[in-house]
This record gives C-alpha cells, sequence and structure tokens, in this order.
C-alpha cells in the first residue's frame, strides 16, 4: 500500500534539493546537472538509474523552471517510485494505460445545476501519487450517491468517515461528523480506480475505495472541524467550517483553498466575501456564485 505521507515528504525533500534551478531554462548542462541532483536524491539501495530519470524528466526540458513545475515534477518522481525501481520512466500523464488505483485528495466540491436538470455534486480531486501524481481532474456524483459515499464503510470499516444519523424517542440527533453540505468533502482523502477505456482527456474514476491510513486521516480531520469535539483553532466559537471565511491556506482546517476576500458583487451590489480562486464566477460574491451554479 502506497504510503500517502512518504511521498508528500519525498516529494518535498526532491524539490528542496532543485530550487538553485528555479527560473533558469533547463537545456544542455543545465538539464544533465537537473538530472543529476535528481539522481543523488534517490532513496538509498534503489538502484535506479540515471537514464530512467533523465527519460523521466524529459517534460521539463528547454522549459524555464517555476514553482509549479518543479513540485509536479517532483511528486510524479516520488509518487511512482515502484515504478522507477523497475526501471520504467514515468513521464507526465498523456493517457491512462491500465486500471489503477491511486490516492487523492479532494481540492473542491460544489453543487451545481446538472444539464437534464436536477442538482449534482461537483469534486475536484488531486492525484497524491501512481502515474497521475499532482493531476487535478473533476468528477459529479449525484446528491444520493453524495450522501451514500458519505457514510458507506467497507468490510474493514473503512469509508470517507462521516457518521450516519440517529435520532432517540425524543427526535434528538445522537450522532456526531454528519454531513450537512459537500464542502465538508474538502481535504479528504480516499482512492479512486482509474479506467483506460474511459480516461480520455484526462483521468476518470469508476470506483472509490478507501483504506485504514485514509480513513484515519478523514476522521481526525473531521473531529477537529466539529465544534461539538474540537474548538475552533481561530477562536470563532461555533462557526461552522464550511462556512468560514478562512482557508487553507490561513487554516488546515480549511473548506476551501484561499481566504475569501471583500469586495463589492456586480450581480447583488452588495459588498461581501469573494473567493479568490473562483475564476468562473470571479465577479460574484460566494453567496451569488453559489446561488449562479444551481441555477444555471
Amino acid at each position: 500500500m502506497i504510503s500517502v505521507e512518504r511521498v508528500l515528504q519525498r516529494r518535498d525533500k526532491l524539490a528542496s534539493s532543485l530550487t538553485e534551478f528555479l527560473g533558469h531554462k533547463i537545456e544542455g548542462p543545465t538539464f544533465q546537472a537537473f538530472v543529476d541532483k535528481l539522481h543523488v536524491g534517490m532513496p538509498a539501495n534503489s538502484n535506479i538509474l540515471r537514464d530512467t530519470l533523465l527519460k523521466s524528466a524529459m517534460d521539463v526540458l528547454k522549459k524555464t523552471l517555476d514553482a509549479e513545475l518543479l513540485i509536479n515534477t517532483c511528486w510524479r518522481i516520488a509518487g511512482n517510485m515502484e515504478t522507477l525501481k523497475d526501471q520504467e520512466p514515468v513521464n507526465a500523464w498523456w493517457h491512462q494505460k491500465d486500471f489503477e488505483w491511486v490516492p487523492v485528495k479532494i481540492i473542491e466540491a460544489t453543487t451545481e445545476k446538472r444539464v437534464r436538470g436536477g442538482l449534482q455534486n461537483v469534486f475536484v480531486f488531486r492525484a497524491l501519487a501512481g502515474s497521475v501524481s499532482a493531476m487535478k481532474f473533476a468528477q459529479s456524483w449525484s446528491l444520493r450517491k453524495t450522501r451514500y459515499l458519505a457514510t458507506f464503510k467497507d468490510p474493514k470499516g473503512n469509508g470517507f468517515g462521516f457518521g450516519r444519523s440517529r435520532l432517540n424517542a425524543r427526535g434528538e440527533q445522537k450522532s456526531r461528523l454528519l454531513l450537512h453540505d459537500p464542502r465538508q468533502f474538502y481535504g479528504l482523502r480516499c482512492f479512486l480506480l482509474l479506467d483506460p477505456d474511459k480516461s480520455q482527456g484526462e483521468p476518470y474514476a469508476v470506483e472509490v475505495g478507501h483504506s485504514s491510513a485514509t480513513t484515519g486521516f478523514n476522521r481526525a480531520l473531521l473531529v477537529r472541524r466539529d465544534r461539538a469535539e474540537t474548538p475552533c483553532m481561530k477562536n470563532l466559537g461555533e462557526f461552522e467550517c464550511y462556512h468560514c471565511p478562512y482557508g487553507e491556506d490561513n487554516c488546515e482546517l480549511g473548506t476551501h483553498e484561499l481566504t475569501y476576500q471583500t469586495a463589492m458583487c456586480d450581480r447583488c451590489g452588495k459588498k461581501a466575501f469573494f473567493d479568490p480562486a473562483d475564476v468562473e464566477y470571479e465577479s460574484m460574491c460566494i453567496n451569488c456564485a453559489y446561488d449562479a451554479r444551481r441555477t444555471g
């Protein structure tokens, strides 16, 4: 089983060792030096050949190295160590060769109107390892499927970690960690089974899976976000995390990437919170963007 934490640590260690190349065009002697440094960063006794790494780094050749290209390259290398040990190059993804289970993190969750009417939840995943390491791709789940997967547990008890609703005789809720909003999925991890036949242009998953590691990670995150279980890190009282303006850039429990900013909304004409990461509705406040997605 892939250790996501080990992959991320190795990614960061490799990237730190290659920062001297930032801002440089990676070609000629610079490219060779880049590959040399990458090779030095391989685990002891991995026996990964320099030529294997050279072929794996071809997508940076003749490009000016920026932070995103560096981290994605190191992520791809770190997330495919077993493939590299077999002396198979790991190039940037362009098609899915085989069925493959990959660990992912949910980095966006929105509710949108379906083309045929009704609503659906759109989730954006970021691959944490495997042939699609560092890639972002989206899939849609019906509202019913979302609710089902939230509380589903496999035979080993693994799942996303949300609780099932339980009411006592007086109608009082007895369960914790309930799903109220799809934004609560932000930051959670799972495994997706990629289908080579359906992965046309971007990865496409046909199954969702879990491990004890992803389940433990998810439950710990959900508990820390539950105000009945854990006090708010920002001292905002009973404020639910999925309503909070703080993003993951300012709070590790955030349910969106960037902290909201305030500006005048073109739609409602009010000064309100804007999501700086929302490029689709960049002139609308978060409330108007939420409504626009649901109404079309």
